[in-house]
């Protein structure tokens, strides 16, 4: 291939890619349906300002939305080669540095950003002195290290990946200030006395144009177990919001200790679904002195093995030879590549990550374009009843004297004063409705959060015994559920009031309004209980008894606190859209009543002014809904179309039972003991607690000061 990497476009129809493109495919031609949907809607005269927003909204969620995949492992399993056997094997050579030894030293993203330039960017490892979360420096470029890569020299690419490799020599006490020492299990191995050989860099993210990443797949490439526990945003955020995690193990180490930590700690119960154990180095088991079939019964032994010590199914153990498996496709050489069983694991990779991720966009997206339509087509239906019922007025004015014709007027007149005479209420509403929403973007706000932190932080630094450390992380959590618990209950009341406005409307002017859209917050009390239940793990009594008390506050700060600012992040977004799609029906239907009133006093003071202009209002009314009906039409098909994009699927996703029994088509017991494999299949998640309409739609009515001022700062 010479220096250049090169990359066919048939090069991709293989396995996994296929999917990856399939799913691209499927994104695309879903946002097309919708940006035509939008740009009719701007035609029609039928969105408000809302309405654009919330399609806008997902548009842009379409377009972001990305497959991560998450390979974890201690050092010495193949990982790294893992990951060019199923990735990167179209260049005919290693792209991810795999050699003996230890190649991955910090956590690894390989990604395509097209906004940002080709090359790798290094955060140092000092940065971990700083009070600053890792997720707050992935935007802060001056702390960060630039390699540029030239993608058609491969001595360039390898270059810039060997950099990731990179170490520094400190002193003892240095890398324990870090939290890189942590007394018998260093990150870094002893050099001599005193020292300790660290990483040089805390995260790397490399930034490539490869056809996957450009399609949205995101790789995160793992360390071993001490600096997972290092860097706790790993097991609070990067591999619990991976769409895949493999879990990568070698035949020739078996089940090692720290692989079973690496596993309970930070696998087994982050993901329920989506998870796949990778016994590599079969090759290593391949015996020339024995026939294929014992070769065969060996590694299925192993696969036993490994499911037993995991407490999990055989079908989700997939025993391969990644390095077989790549020089396999280098070669082409087909016998094998089904000898290093590679396609099997990506088979199973493709037909349950996919789907499942694109099944949960897919119902999100469904759920807030449904919600966006319903809005249009009870417009447009009350436009065309308005015009049916205008016309019906107005026909029965043949005939009909002065007198007759000032009764109605002034009876048109009597409604419209009526009606504005009830908008006080709503005006009064929207007052409560607004001081409601403010006191509760106020508990949910970034400036509570951040109090919230610094009491704890201030509560932690002082302790005395580090036991007393665990009061200030569990103070820290029980001022969260409080915030969380007035924000339901302001919930309800916003609830009932809204119920009661939506069926004094309906019931009195005949406005076309439902119920409106309920709102659950258990899914924020869940996460919090999460965020607790890992800082416990992360935080035993052990280690409040070894672990220097300044780095475990760093390290709860760095992923319990950062946790919970996206909690509340992502409730102030979901309430903010869900408070609006309270409002928008009501105050829609409402201007539209407005101009309805409007609309039969002009044609009645038409007919009083001039009684031949009756037959022409009627023309026009006719006109006006007979162009209603195209225009509902045309939202038919519109409609129609976004619903065929969505359900639109590239694979067939692959439930649990097909999985086991793939397993017995082996020969291999399937082992017991992991309840989550049989909860639900993957590609069908549960139903989601909310639902709210535009979860990323402003607020403003309900946005206050102090909301709106410190959301962007960081806890």
């Amino acid at each position: 291939m010479g220096n250049g990497l090169v990359y066919t476009a048939d090069m991709a129809k293989k396995g996994i890619s296929e999917q990856i493109e399939a799913y691209g495919r499927w994104r695309s031609d879903l946002q097309s349906a919708i940006e035509r949907y939008r740009d009719w809607l701007a035609q029609s005269d039928a969105a408000d300002a809302s309405l654009n927003v919330k399609l806008s909204q997902i548009i842009e969620r379409l377009h972001d939305t990305l497959l991560k995949v998450a390979f974890v492992a201690e050092f010495s399993r193949g990982k790294s080669e893992l990951i060019n056997a199923i990735f990167f094997a179209q260049y005919g050579q290693r792209v991810v540095p795999s050699s003996a030894g230890r190649t991955t030293m910090c956590p690894t993203e390989l990604l395509y950003d097209a906004s940002m330039p080709v090359g790798i960017r290094l955060l140092p490892i000092d940065t971990r002195l700083m009070p600053v979360p890792l997720a707050e420096l992935r935007n802060q470029d001056e702390h960060w290290r630039f390699i540029p890569v030239d993608m058609t020299d491969v001595k360039s690419l390898r270059q810039a990946f060997d950099s990731v490799r990179e170490t520094l020599l400190v002193p003892t006490e240095q890398a324990r200030e870090m939290g890189l020492y942590d007394g018998d299990q260093p990150v870094g191995r002893s050099v001599t006395p005193g020292q300790v050989e660290i990483p040089a860099w805390r995260h790397a993210i490399v930034n490539i144009p490869h056809p996957l990443l450009e399609l949205g797949l995101v790789i995160i490439d793992t360390p071993g177990l001490n600096a997972i526990g290092a860097e706790p945003e790993l097991t609070l955020n990067v591999i619990p919001n991976a769409h895949a995690v493999l879990f990568v193990l070698a035949a020739d180490a078996g089940v090692t200790r720290s692989d079973i930590d690496v596993w309970q700690t930070n696998i087994s119960k982050a993901h329920r679904t989506g998870r796949f154990v990778v016994l590599n180095k079969i090759d290593g088991l391949w015996d020339e002195l024995r026939s294929d079939a014992e070769n065969d019964l060996e590694i299925a032994r192993q696969v036993v093995s490994v499911s037993n010590f995991l407490d999990l199914p055989t079908a989700r153990v997939y025993p391969v030879s990644a390095q077989k498996g790549l020089v396999a496709k280098i070669q082409g050489n087909q016998a094998l590549l089904r000898r290093s069983r590679l396609k099997e694991l990506e088979h199973a990779l493709s037909e349950e990550m996919i789907p499942q991720q694109q099944v949960i966009i897919s119902e999100q997206v469904r759920r807030e374009f449904e919600e966006a339509s319903a809005v249009t087509l009870n417009l447009l239906t009350v436009r065309r009843r308005n015009q049916v019922e205008q016309a019906f007025e107005l026909n029965g004015l043949r005939g009909k004297n002065q007198a007759m014709i000032r009764q109605m007027s002034r009876r048109v007149r009597d409604e419209r004063t009526e009606f504005d005479d009830s908008l006080r209420h709503l005006a009064a509403l929207r007052s409560v409705f607004t001081k409601h929403s403010q006191t509760m973007f106020t508990h949910l706000s970034q400036d509570s959060l951040r109090r919230h932190v610094d009491r704890t932080r201030q509560m932690m630094m002082a302790s005395q015994l580090s036991s007393q450390l665990k009061d200030g992380m569990n103070a820290l959590l029980t001022a969260v559920r409080l915030d969380f618990e007035e924000a339901d209950r302001l919930v309800g009341e916003i609830s009932q009031m809204m119920t009661a406005m939506y069926q004094r409307f309906s019931r009195d002017y005949g406005l076309s309004l439902g119920m409106p859209l309920r709102f659950s917050t258990k899914r924020y009390f869940t996460e919090i209980e999460q965020v607790a239940q890992t800082h416990q793990r992360q935080f035993s009594l052990l280690k409040l008894l070894t672990v220097n008390k300044a780095v475990l506050t760093q390290r709860f700060f760095d992923s319990a606190a950062v946790s919970l600012k996206k909690i509340y992040t992502v409730a102030i977004r979901e309430l903010e859209g869900w408070l609006r799609s309270l409002m928008t029906p009501l105050e829609s239907q409402v201007r539209e009543h407005q101009a309805q009133l409007r609309r039969r006093m002009e044609s009645v003071q038409r007919v009083m002014d001039a009684g031949d202009s009756l037959e022409e209002r009627l023309q026009e009314i006719d006109e006006a809904r007979a162009r209603i009906e195209r225009q509902l039409a045309q939202m038919k098909t519109l409609v129609e179309g976004v619903q065929a994009a969505i359900d639109r699927r590239p694979v067939r996703p692959v439930v649990v039972e097909e999985l086991e029994a793939a397993s017995d088509l082996r020969g291999e017991p399937a082992a017991a003991g992991d309840a989550s494999a049989g909860t639900a299949a993957p590609g069908k998640p549960a139903a989601s607690e909310n639902a709210p309409a535009g979860t990323d739609e402003q607020a403003p009515a309900a946005q206050p000061a102090a909301h709106q001022a410190g959301s962007a700062d960081a806890v």
